[in-house]
């Protein structure tokens, strides 16, 4: 039997800065999810034909196809992941990165945004027309490309996934959209972590090593600067027995092969 493929997939950090301390959005899974069952995840999802129409519409703005496909080292369909990130974000915790017109930013009253989740959810409109009958154009200019995590060969489902960073657009309140997602909270990477630790959280390898990552962040800033600096490297975990039980490793952990 063949290698299963991975899918596509981009993820989004959303990060607010709350007392001079640096809160991330962080999504609980619903229990009968078919991937990350009852895990503590950041919004995101597959990309999927609705992100490349949005493209091909040209419902964004902040960010061109070569500088997308530059950043992301792919050939094609660089942008497509940004705005998958974007309705994830949207469809799970009901924040929405869009401006309309001259404004700066835009905040949809609660009616639309409901509506909008459930007509996206539903099928009743695709992504890109909900963003036209609202008059949006997507807003990628603070969004910065983070990391790129590859499931491990042999898993029944799999993502190559892109992770984003952005700032928490002011005005908007998370919602969890009672589907797939249960439950939202705002909390440091270090509370994360000591969650997880706890045994109180449970955190998919890929989430737990990007919250390593940011705990060593004094803020917002310095996070949004290190993504915008850094190149990213492809990683992809690997699944070794240890002492009977299966462990997912990544680089510099023990039993991780090169």
């Amino acid at each position: 039997m063949g290698q299963i493929p991975a899918r596509p997939a981009a993820t989004i950090v959303v990060i607010r800065n709350e007392d001079s301390v640096p809160e991330i959005l962080m999504l609980r899974r619903n229990s009968s999810a078919l991937s990350a069952t009852g895990a503590h995840v950041f919004p995101g999802g597959g990309v999927d034909e609705s992100d490349r129409d949005v493209v091909h519409r040209e419902l964004l703005v902040g960010l061109d196809e070569a500088a997308a496909r530059r950043r992301l080292h792919l050939p094609e369909d660089a942008l497509a992941y940004y705005c998958a990130a974007l309705r994830e974000l949207f469809e799970e915790a009901g924040i929405l990165l869009a401006v309309s017109g001259p404004r700066p930013s835009c905040v949809l009253n609660a009616t639309t945004v409901a509506v909008g989740r459930r007509e996206l959810r539903s099928g009743d409109v695709s992504w890109a027309q909900f963003l036209i009958q609202e008059g949006l154009y997507l807003d990628l200019s603070g969004v910065a490309y983070l990391a790129h995590w590859v499931t491990p060969e042999g898993r029944a489902r799999r993502f190559d996934t892109r992770f984003f960073v952005v700032r928490a657009p002011d005005g908007q309140i998370a919602s969890p959209d009672d589907g797939e997602v249960v439950e939202h909270v705002w909390v440091s990477a270090a509370d994360a972590l000591e969650r997880h630790r706890r045994g109180e959280w449970a955190l998919l390898y890929p989430t737990q090593r990007i919250l390593e990552l940011l705990s060593s962040f004094a803020n917002l800033d310095d996070v949004l600067a290190y993504a915008a600096r850094t190149e990213v490297v492809r990683v992809q975990p690997q699944e070794i027995d240890r002492d009977g039980v299966m462990i997912v490793v990544g680089p510099g952990d023990p039993g991780y092969r090169d």
